[in-house]
């Protein structure tokens, strides 16, 4: 009996052993650790002829900075960098490759956090800054990076010696500032519906940039005007055609009595 009883308990063990095994082998009981990184090529394009120069763009997340993550094209849901710890078995798909999307800052819209036909795209307004990320990996692996890239344009006031402008002139482009986004692939085009409008230029020293919708600005259109000091106001026509990127800044450089945008059109005479 006692024989009997003792095998019955080594019996118990081992098969509690083996459970124990099996759960640490199934890569779907794994926690997948997030890291995330932004890229600074727009950064270091501005700051190439003065390293002294520091923008007030997003540079990398801090934890518990809410980004929205899709998980092979499924619903966004919101995802706290650093805190929330999901598992393979939550991400809810049989793929052996899976890629992970994901929007900052966090979507709020109804329509952009429901999978459907419909809602892969999403409205947007330009003034801020918008990022988005992917990354790939073998269903199982611990480690996932989410790679972040710029989806609009930021525009920056410098002054003759490419430090932050902060003379008394007031610029505001008059450019489309309606935008139409991809969910999945983070592509952001100007509204065809859109009307122009004014956009006021943010200094350096406001703490944010003013950040563009990209679109494509035909030789001959007027872009904006500059209030000078005086409170005499000057056109700014683009005297060629010029395309408005994701992710490359426009350096408005502004000079005694004219200005540079984009190192070719003039702002004023």
């Amino acid at each position: 009996m006692k024989r009997k009883s003792l095998l019955f308990v080594m019996a118990s063990v081992c098969l509690f052993s083996c459970q124990q095994q099996e759960e640490l082998q199934d890569p779907s009981n794994g926690v997948i650790d997030f890291s995330t990184s932004i890229d600074q090529s727009i950064n270091n394009a501005l700051t190439r002829n003065s390293s002294s120069l520091t923008l007030p763009l997003k540079s990398n997340f801090a934890a518990g900075d809410v980004i929205s993550m899709s998980v092979a094209e499924q619903d966004y849901h919101p995802f706290a960098i650093g805190m929330d710890s999901p598992t393979w078995n939550e991400a809810g798909t049989d793929s052996e490759t899976v890629t992970f999307y994901a929007h900052y800052p966090e979507l709020t819209d109804e329509a952009a956090t429901t999978r459907s036909l419909s809602s892969r795209y999403r409205e947007i307004k330009g003034g801020l800054e918008y990022l988005f990320g992917t990354a790939q990996a073998n269903k199982g692996s611990k480690n996932v990076a989410l790679s972040f890239k710029r989806m609009t344009t930021p525009v920056v006031l410098l002054d003759e010696n490419n430090q932050p402008y902060e003379g008394r002139a007031i610029v505001k482009l008059f450019l489309k500032n309606k935008g139409v986004q991809d969910l999945f692939s983070g592509k952001i085009e100007a509204d065809p519906n859109a009307k122009p409008e004014y956009i006021d230029i943010r200094k350096v020293s406001e703490g944010i940039l003013t950040n563009l919708i990209p679109q494509l600005i035909k030789a001959g259109e007027k872009i904006g005007t500059v209030i000078l000091e005086d409170g005499k106001e000057e056109p700014i026509i683009a005297e060629e055609d010029i395309t408005i990127e994701a992710g490359t800044p426009v350096a408005v450089k502004m000079y005694a009595r004219r200005g540079i945008i984009d190192e070719r059109t003039p702002l004023f005479r």
